[in-house]
């Protein structure tokens, strides 16, 4: 028989209990590195805004290059400081419409001309200017046309990329301008 002292039985059961809940925490921990516990940001405001596509059911021969048609997202920032809500919402109006139309929207004619891979880097709103700022493969070949295409197709091309870009942040109303760059050069960018 096994004679043991009160003291031993609790120690016994005090370990069986670190057992358990060790056990417990590493089943619900397993498949996260480090063992942390995996949180989602939470977003804190929310805005619905315009994003703006070209449209070939409005405009199915494509007359006016320059006209674009609004299509609505709903955009969640995560910061809930007041005083970069405008610029947090106008990078993510940008970077939304950078993903191009969803496959709803394509179904309603809209399409994009904005080549696939463009990031915006940066968005500096001041004095009523929105100054946004683009890697390269935002004029690589005029909206991924070839060299050759370019030139015959590029003006209308070049229109319409800028008129999507502008009229997305022009529906802030804080935004009265918009000065379109690639790497921190404006000269001549999405000229026609």
């Amino acid at each position: 028989t096994i004679n043991m002292k009160r003291y031993q039985v609790a120690l016994l059961f005090f370990a069986l209990g670190i057992f358990t809940v060790t056990s417990i925490a590493v089943f619900l921990n397993r498949g996260l590195p480090d063992g942390k516990i995996d949180q989602p940001i939470q977003e804190k405001d929310f805005r619905t805004v315009s994003i703006f596509f070209s449209n070939n059911k409005n405009d199915p021969d494509s007359l006016n290059c320059e006209k674009t048609y609004p299509t609505e997202r709903v955009l969640g920032r995560i910061s809930d400081n007041e005083k970069s809500a405008l610029g947090e919402f106008a990078y993510l109006a940008v970077a939304d419409l950078l993903k191009g139309p969803t496959e709803q929207e394509k179904a309603r004619g809209f399409f994009t001309s904005i080549n696939d891979g463009v990031k915006v880097q940066r968005v500096i709103i001041e004095s009523g200017i929105a100054a946004v700022d683009f890697n390269d493969r935002l004029i690589q070949g005029v909206a991924g046309l070839p060299a050759e295409a370019s030139a015959k197709a590029g003006s209308c091309k070049v229109q319409a990329i800028r008129s999507q870009i502008t009229e997305t942040l022009k529906l802030f109303p804080e935004i009265k301008e918009v000065v379109i760059s690639v790497n921190g050069d404006s000269k001549e960018v999405l000229q026609p």
